[in-house]
């Protein structure tokens, strides 16, 4: 499938340690697999919104992605580092 990056994401990636980045274009090579790789289907989770999903990667990196099947695309619409937010939130309190 052909893998989509919003502006916004590209953003996101270049704001990433290097190592990082490496892992987000990994699990965005997966992701392009979509209709072969059982694996990261099963790692998906639909969201509330129509059509989009959350990948809760093994790298501390969540990808939300919209998938069209029937155009066989997948964009990428944000991404997240989970542990930020707990780190965030420990800082407050």
């Amino acid at each position: 499938m052909k893998i989509i990056k919003t502006p916004a994401v590209d953003v996101a990636i270049r704001t990433l340690a290097a190592d990082d980045r490496q892992k987000v274009f990994s699990w965005l090579n997966h992701l392009g697999n979509w209709e072969t790789d059982e694996h990261v289907r099963k790692m998906a989770r639909p969201t509330i919104d129509r059509d989009t999903y959350a990948l809760n990667t093994s790298d501390d990196i969540r990808i939300f992605f919209t998938l069209n099947d029937a155009k066989r695309e997948i964009v990428i619409v944000d991404l997240a580092k989970p542990s930020r937010f707990e780190i965030a939130g420990a800082a407050s309190e």
